[in-house]
């Protein structure tokens, strides 16, 4: 099922063990005009776009065009690698088989200096970790007045990888004599990449209503859900970060699930809306591989989001109203995101926004972006993204309508 994602799994994965050995998962910001914005999208995500964060926003009566919207490609990346994990684990490497090579060559001085050096590599290796976030998707709307629609497609993957160093390496290490050392093992100290990812397949439908005049829309989303997931683990001495994407390391499951949302608009320019994804839970085990194993899970979402469109300017909020935490080894996430756009001209809109992780478990990421549209049929969408610590990440998206 799905088998179209299979190279870009492969690929991130290839792109994530380079950065820092990291993993997949979670629900990834897409649009590159909701990124640009802090991620903003729940109440003030357009047209195609709108499938990936509340249906209803398709039966919205300012996205209801005769125009066929397609958005093809979406594509975003983020990482945070503050402690270049990947170094780290190639410096332990190269100590380790210098004291390797030094014992054999009954090298006493040698030992002694591969023996500090690799003590040294393991205490600023502790606790170093890595994480990732990327995306890519397609969408495309059908003009209706009655019932608008829209197809959709996307896989989104995050992740993280950890160095475990054990105290039993470093007293081994502390106590070995150069004049007599002991036949060499690998270190018990470990590097980790976990990951998970999930791609989906599904059909939006949005319907408009009317309360005292008041315009409300509710929309749904069925989808076809496949989770994937990686775990490796390697010794520190031989972790090989283009080992991460082999299917030794890898398991997966299909699953159906469904998206739903409203939106409420008090006043012409106000829009109130409420999305709530995966509302089906599912987990995934991933392989155990040398005994240890994780769950990757997708449960339910539910942001509320608001926007206030003056035309030629919109601002607008989004707050999950829940905890995510793909991974239990993974810190949980809940953020608040606010951000605007000023359209210069007729062909250019500028971009900004921030947000926050409530739970203080990841930078506070600022935004930057800009749309440029050629004509009415083309338009090109960036985002730029930097992190309170080293959080780095960029989305590009081009949309055509006709």
């Amino acid at each position: 099922m799905m088998k179209t994602n299979q190279g870009w799994l492969l690929f991130t994965t290839a792109c994530l063990s380079g950065i820092s050995a990291s993993a997949f998962a979670g629900q990834a910001n897409i649009d590159a005009r909701a990124l640009a914005m802090g991620g903003v999208a729940v109440a003030s995500s357009q047209q195609a776009a709108s499938v990936f964060y509340n249906p209803a926003l398709l039966a919205k009566p300012s996205s209801r065009k005769d125009d066929i919207d397609l958005l093809l490609p979406s594509v975003m990346a983020t990482f945070s690698d503050r402690d270049d994990l990947q170094s780290g684990f190639d410096q332990v490497q190269q100590s380790y088989d210098g004291l390797n090579q030094a014992i054999n060559n009954a090298d006493e001085a040698q030992i002694d200096v591969y023996r500090q050096q690799l003590i040294t590599n393991l205490e600023q290796l502790a606790g170093d970790s890595g994480y990732v976030n990327a995306a890519i998707g397609a969408a495309v709307a059908m003009p209706s007045w009655r019932i608008p629609a829209a197809v959709f497609y996307q896989t989104y993957v995050e992740g993280m990888g950890i160095a475990d160093v054990t105290q039993r390496d470093l007293d081994v290490l502390a106590a070995l004599d150069p004049s007599n050392p002991p036949d060499t093992r690998s270190l018990t100290s470990s590097g980790t990449a976990v990951a998970g990812a999930v791609s989906e397949l599904g059909v939006a439908l949005s319907y408009p209503l009317s309360i005292v005049n008041m315009p409300v829309t509710v929309g749904v989303s069925p989808k076809i859900q496949r989770l994937d997931s990686f775990n490796y683990v390697a010794s520190a001495n031989n972790f090989e970060n283009d080992d991460i994407s082999d299917d030794k390391y890898r398991s997966n499951a299909t699953h159906f699930n469904l998206d739903v949302g409203m939106t409420i608009m008090p006043l012409h320019n106000l829009t109130f809306g409420l999305s709530a994804r995966d509302l089906i839970s599912h987990s995934l085990d991933s392989l155990a591989i040398d005994g240890q194993s994780f769950s990757f899970n997708v449960e339910p979402k539910y942001t509320l989001g608001v926007a206030w469109d003056w035309q030629r300017l919109m601002l607008s909020s989004d707050i999950d109203l829940n905890k995510d935490k793909p991974f239990e080894a993974m810190p949980a996430s809940q953020y608040w995101r606010m951000g605007g756009e000023l359209k210069a001209t007729d062909w250019l809109s500028l971009r900004l926004g921030y947000r926050y992780d409530i739970e203080t478990s990841h930078d506070d990421i600022y935004t930057i972006g800009s749309g440029v549209s050629i004509g009415d049929v083309f338009s090109i969408d960036l985002a730029g993204m930097i992190g309170s610590g080293d959080s780095l990440g960029a989305a590009l998206q081009t949309r055509y309508q006709f």
